[in-house]
């Protein structure tokens, strides 16, 4: 059993290094090139089988943070390749509210060890990496579980939502490389150094599309049913 379990770990490493470059590249092309669109496919599958052997790695070795991180992870470059179809409304589906309740679920669980253990270790450990990542999984699901059940969109805001998710999900990709490769103390700033770098590169990227797009202002709009 220890042998497949390292050769799962050998497939969670080779692929997070494929959805690495993929990202990389998917950032440096142009949005809706062939480029573009063909290393987002690769990156979303390589991030799906990061995902499920991560799980696989975690589940045996007991790491709840490992499972929890996993599914933020992939929770992002999900509904960031799935908001591709709500140019015009919001879709909704089995696979979408099922995926989103999961998380949502997951995200509850991940503050929740953060309140049942604060009074015993405060913020040691990996008490910030669950009270921000489940913070911000809890936020983003409750979000899309509101547009899903109201059906109502900002307009462009799939490419806004798209290039957040999938970012997202590249520093988290970005994330775990470094905490591969690199032995810090406290490991809490290693896990937390690329969401503190990426996420201000995210904004004033959104913020260019929307001075391009002139949606400075966007206005809600109600989806026909």
């Amino acid at each position: 059993m220890k042998d497949f379990v390292q050769y799962v770990l050998y497939s969670h490493a080779f692929s997070g290094g494929i959805a690495l470059l993929c990202g990389i590249l998917a950032i440096l092309t142009k949005k809706g090139s062939k480029n573009h669109t063909l290393s987002g496919e690769i990156y979303f599958y390589a991030m799906l089988s990061v995902v499920v052997t991560g799980l696989f790695v975690a589940s045996f070795r007991g790491n709840l943070l490992l499972q929890t991180i996993a599914i933020f992870s992939f929770y992002m470059a999900f509904t960031g390749k799935r908001v591709l179809r709500n140019k015009k409304e919001v879709v909704r589906s089995w696979l979408d509210w099922g995926f989103n309740i999961l998380s949502m679920l997951c995200g509850f669980f991940m503050l929740y060890l953060v309140a049942v253990n604060f009074g015993r270790i405060g913020f040691a450990g990996a008490m910030p990496i669950l009270l921000i990542f489940g913070g911000l999984l809890t936020w983003m699901t409750v979000q899309d579980a509101v547009k899903m059940w109201k059906r109502k969109w900002v307009k462009n805001d799939w490419l806004y939502t798209h290039i957040g998710r999938m970012g997202g999900s590249f520093i988290a990709t970005s994330t775990a490389f470094l905490l591969t490769n690199i032995h810090f103390e406290p490991a809490w700033i290693v896990w937390l150094a690329p969401t503190v770098i990426g996420s201000p590169i995210m904004a004033v990227a959104i913020g260019k599309w929307k001075v391009k797009l002139g949606d400075r202002k966007n206005k809600v709009q109600t989806a026909q049913v």
